[in-house]
């Protein structure tokens, strides 16, 4: 009878067994624990109002010193300031009025012939219109809504230019982010392949599974070649509209439970912002100056006179003649129809002012419901994500003890993934609401003058 031989080296189901073990005691010791997307980079310390005090977007912007620097030193706003300084001469001239003084001088020579004489003479005069009927009250009224009109244009300028600065610091913001989330998943992908290679030499996992964890990374690597490329883009054009901008390298982390609440109803945070709106003042204050135009179109159906005095030298001085002229226009139907047509376009920018109250606050409404069902949802998927987070987890071990396949483990981590940045980027766009609102309720980046 022939002795059986005990071979040193385990049978393969006994390799499988050991394999699985080591595998599962490193996943759960965390020496081949796979990246999940709900843990971020270090993020900034930022300072994030408490849920009981009045929200302040403030805490995640840039300075408000640095965005204003940045905003005087941009083209926008020194065109703007130019166009205010012309605006102040024209009011100006507005209150001095137009009429200036005319010089006029008359040269003549008058011949006699029965005594064969030539006599030298000439006349000057000095006239000027002068304003009547009221009319000098009228146009400093109107100097006096020019600049008014002045200022505002000004600080409507630098407040647009502020929304435009906010809006391409958030595009920046979520270019970043979907980068972070695209590096995040290239890493994942990386490390799920480096396992599969493992359990490929082990000949636990078939070569069709090795391909397709290495497809992943691939893939995960055209989409954080994209994501990069989307950042750079982001950047440029920051950087290129606001050069004196610092942009910033750290991660924001934002969560819905640490901003609060307006303490304020909605009611008299829409009266508010409409009796700050610059556009709805600029409006108001166009349709007061044509009020204006119209009253002063009325006074000149009665013409202004134009007096002077003058003095004449005759017969070579024998003669000498100082006298006053006067002269007024006949008014006609021009006058009377200009009046009437400035008259009309008053009223039609009066109506436009009450159209365009209602269309802000419409736009309010809206802008008021879209931060807070941000803000209410923006907490539920943060839930779910931190669901999928734990599921995946699971996955990841249930894969290292060989209960689920390498498919199953990725489509499970893809989706958390997913899940994470959707969270993310939801949180990122209740940041933006709540932005926007307050620089239009001027709560932040307030440069009015």
């Amino acid at each position: 009878m022939k002795a059986h031989t005990v071979s040193a080296r385990p049978m393969p189901f006994m390799r499988t067994l050991l394999w699985r073990r080591l595998t599962a005691r490193l996943c759960l010791a965390g020496l081949l624990s796979l990246p999940a997307l709900n843990a971020p980079a270090a993020p900034i310390a930022l300072a994030a109002p408490s849920a009981q005090a009045a929200p302040n977007a403030q805490a995640y912007l840039p300075a408000e010193a640095v965005v204003k620097d940045a905003l005087l030193a941009s083209p926008g706003i020194k065109s703007a300031r130019a166009q205010k300084e012309a605006l102040n001469l024209r009011a100006n001239t507005l209150r001095s009025g137009t009429a200036e003084f005319t010089l006029r001088a008359n040269l003549q020579q008058r011949r006699v012939p029965a005594s064969q004489e030539r006599l030298n003479e000439h006349t000057i005069s000095l006239e000027r219109p002068v304003r009547l009927w009221g009319k000098s009250a009228v146009d400093g009224q109107l100097s006096d809504k020019t600049v008014a009109l002045a200022e505002v244009a000004f600080n409507d300028a630098m407040h647009e230019a502020s929304r435009e600065l906010m809006k391409l610091w958030f595009v920046h913001a979520h270019a970043a982010l979907a980068q972070r989330h695209a590096q995040q998943q290239l890493s994942s992908a990386t490390q799920i392949h480096q396992l599969a290679q493992a359990r490929f030499k082990q000949g636990e996992i078939a070569r069709m599974d090795l391909e397709l964890s290495q497809a992943e990374v691939q893939r995960a690597q055209a989409a954080q070649q994209l994501a990069q490329a989307e950042l750079a883009n982001a950047a440029a054009l920051l950087t290129g509209r606001y050069p004196g901008l610092p942009l910033s390298s750290h991660q924001l982390v934002i969560h819905a439970q640490d901003l609060g609440d307006f303490a304020e109803p909605q009611a008299a945070l829409k009266q508010g912002f409409l009796e700050q709106n610059h556009e709805l003042k600029m409006l108001s204050i166009e349709a007061d100056r044509l009020q204006l135009w119209a009253e002063r179109a009325r006074l000149d159906r009665l013409p202004d006179p134009t007096v002077g005095v003058y003095s004449a030298r005759d017969r070579s001085g024998a003669e000498q003649v100082t006298g006053l002229s006067f002269s007024m226009p006949l008014s006609g139907s021009v006058r009377r129809d200009t009046a009437q047509a400035t008259l009309a376009d008053a009223q039609a920018a009066a109506d436009k002012v009450r159209r365009l109250q209602q269309q802000l606050g419409a736009e309010f409404d809206q802008w008021w419901t879209g931060f807070h069902s941000k803000r209410a949802a923006a907490a539920q998927l943060q839930s779910a994500a931190d669901t999928q987070s734990r599921a995946a987890d699971k996955s990841r071990k249930a894969y290292a003890l060989g209960e689920h396949s390498l498919f199953e483990m990725l489509m499970i981590a893809r989706t958390a993934q997913e899940q994470q940045f959707a969270a993310s980027r939801l949180q990122l766009e209740m940041l933006e609401s709540l932005a926007l609102l307050q620089l239009e309720l001027h709560q932040i980046w307030d440069f009015d003058l």
